[in-house]
């Protein structure tokens, strides 16, 4: 098992002490998915209404980073229609 710390940016800096033991790097990618939506549902209207990305940097124990986690909201100022691209071309 490796142990994997979890360090959130979402306006305010938590590093993870204490990290987790996963068996490996996709358990890992796993559990930050699963950890961000928790985050995300339990901020309740805090995450909506903060303009800057949340970050998840995600390191082993020896603090190497492994990967980061983006997540922001983008909710239109208007009247805004969704048009589908299809194959990089709109239709």
């Amino acid at each position: 098992m490796t142990r994997y710390h979890f360090h959130v940016d979402n306006g305010t800096f938590t590093p993870d002490r204490d990290g987790i033991d996963l068996p490996d790097l996709n358990a890992a990618r796993m559990e930050a998915v699963r950890a961000a939506g928790q985050m995300i549902d339990d901020s309740k209207q805090s995450f909506w209404e903060h303009a800057k990305p949340w970050v998840m940097h995600v390191t082993d124990g020896d603090n190497h980073l492994l990967f980061t986690l983006e997540f922001v909201a983008k909710v239109p100022s208007g009247n805004a229609l969704y048009i589908p691209e299809r194959d990089g071309l709109q239709s």
